[in-house]
């Protein structure tokens, strides 16, 4: 008679199995980067969180020398704000002329640049006075504004990204973002870090990274979740407004009418 072997299985060694199963399924839920295209990690984590003028129609949003600086929109109250990052205060402000719709923001030097939306006119500003020292045009519509510290890096609404010289405005780059293919349209707020454009995504809750060089999307990130955390969620708009701390490491991140700004770490690594 033949004998039967039958593979006798450690149940020690299945326990290890299931949980090793149990604890994937688990990462790969918990976390909200969309990882079907790009590489994987932990989306955010949030650290603080901090006053916002629920009031503000945020369109610009950038971080300098330990202030917030905010462009906000609306015809008849859009403006430029310094502000205390921790309480929310508004230590100077300057209203736009009633014919102006405020948008993207960004600061090279001890100049402010504050973009409009359908007049096709740039203010430029004093950044320690916040006085207005002159104005620049451009073709098309104002949407968002960063710089990579030698240029300034405007979007429109469509799939372009506009590189212009700060000493006459001139063009000197236009990139096309595209994602997996397909062109990306709808950039609003950006913000440059080391070869990086994060960009909001119009009426989304959605960032981009784009690489700076080649226009490809590298990560979308959806930050729908903070919504959760404002104290007057029903009364927030979209997500618009991505400001760079350098020495933390971290985002300042608020929207349209939010009551607050959250200062937060991405999951994955930086060059």
């Amino acid at each position: 008679m033949r004998k039967q072997y039958h593979k006798r299985i450690n149940p020690l060694a299945a326990m290890a199995g299931l949980v090793c199963l149990f604890l994937l399924i688990l990462s790969s839920c918990l976390t909200t980067e969309n990882t079907g295209y790009y590489p994987g990690g932990t989306a955010f984590n949030v650290l603080y969180s901090f006053p916002h003028d629920p009031t503000a129609f945020t369109q610009g949003f950038v971080y300098r020398d330990g202030f917030l600086y905010e462009s906000t929109g609306l015809y008849g109250s859009s403006s430029l704000r310094k502000i205390n990052p921790f309480t929310g205060a508004v230590l100077a402000r300057v209203y736009l002329p009633a014919r102006f719709f405020g948008e993207g923001l960004t600061i090279i030097g001890d100049s402010i640049y504050q973009l409009t939306w359908k007049s096709r006119q740039g203010l430029i500003y004093d950044k320690e006075s916040l006085q207005q020292k002159g104005s620049f045009t451009y073709f098309t519509e104002g949407w968002g504004l960063t710089d990579d510290g030698t240029q300034l890096i405007m979007s429109d609404g469509t799939e372009k990204l506009y590189f212009l010289s700060p000493r006459n405005f001139g063009i000197t780059k236009v990139l096309s973002v595209k994602e997996n293919g397909s062109a990306v349209t709808m950039l609003n707020e950006l913000e440059y870090v080391e070869g990086k454009i994060y960009c909001n995504i119009w009426n989304s809750d959605d960032i981009v990274v784009v690489d700076s060089y080649s226009g490809m999307v590298e990560r979308r990130i959806n930050l729908g979740e903070l919504r959760e955390r404002l104290s007057f969620p029903d009364k927030a708009g979209v997500l618009n407004g991505i400001a760079w701390k350098p020495y933390s490491r971290t985002f300042l991140i608020t929207g349209k009418n939010w009551s607050e700004v959250f200062e937060i770490r991405f999951g994955f690594p930086f060059p």
